[in-house]
């Protein structure tokens, strides 16, 4: 069985006194053992090493690691230590909000976004009830109604794209794009915050549009199309936020950024 090494658990970033010090601890953990750094069947540092590392008493290295046990990323063998689970990512799909703090996390994530909810627009476009193109045409309706609102604007657009999955009947995707968005709600409020007062509105609606008029002509290539087009410009806007640049439509502001609301979730 292989042995941690005291370099691996000198890798890990200091903490920086965050609220939540057990699942900031779960997390640095995990984005290890999700990179490689630990192998399934290897053996983490010990408590008393981790608390070492972290400057962190044992009780709160145990609450991280009873969080990664409960995930089914690691497994404790009385007597032996804690081990990286050898189905990590096999029984437990999950993206938590800290992850998407980090931009190449948050691109992952969005790449992934933009697969599934174009073949979802696809599949919409074949399967979709009359009703369901109804709620479809309702979300659009209220995401326009929104406007400038970027809040409203927020919770309205992830209620059209959520509203494009039901469209599919397929469970899955139903049950996928809601956790998707459960996780991204932070992000595209604040893509959605710094758009506000720029052209990017405007090509937002035009294409949830397209989006919409695909789906209901029942022609799944274009609305697959249209999806990937919004989703990826989505997408590339969020880099620009995110690296700190500059664009010359960010004239604007609204009062209020997402962060006076709190973290959205």
């Amino acid at each position: 069985m292989n042995q941690p090494t005291a370099s691996k658990a000198q890798e890990f970033a200091s903490l920086g006194r965050p609220e939540n010090l057990p699942d900031e601890i779960a997390h640095q953990i995990r984005q290890r053992i999700l990179g490689g750094t630990f192998q399934p069947g290897e053996r983490l540092p010990t408590e008393y090493e981790l608390a070492q590392t972290f400057a962190v008493s044992r009780n709160v290295v145990r609450e991280a690691i009873a969080r990664l046990k409960l995930s089914g990323y690691v497994e404790t063998r009385r007597g032996t230590g804690t081990f990286v689970s050898h189905e990590v990512g096999l029984r437990n799909f999950e993206i938590l909000p800290v992850d998407l703090l980090q931009i190449n996390a948050l691109e992952q994530v969005y790449q992934l976004r933009v697969e599934i909810e174009s073949g979802a627009a696809a599949l919409a476009a074949r399967c979709r009830t009359a009703s369901q193109l109804e709620a479809i045409r309702l979300a659009l309706e209220r995401v326009d109604e929104a406007g400038q609102d970027w809040q409203r604007g927020t919770d309205t657009a992830l209620d059209f794209h959520y509203a494009v999955g039901q469209a599919t009947n397929n469970p899955y995707f139903v049950r996928l794009m809601a956790h998707m968005s459960h996780a991204i709600r932070g992000a595209v409020s604040t893509l959605r915050y710094t758009s506000t007062g720029t052209e990017r509105i405007a090509e937002v609606s035009q294409e949830h549009h397209a989006i919409f008029d695909a789906i209901a002509a029942g022609d799944s290539d274009a609305a697959r199309n249209a999806m990937y087009r919004h989703l990826s410009n989505g997408m590339r806007r969020h880099k620009i936020v995110l690296k700190g640049e500059t664009d010359d439509a960010n004239s604007s502001r609204p009062d209020h950024r997402p962060g006076d609301r709190g973290k959205a979730g």
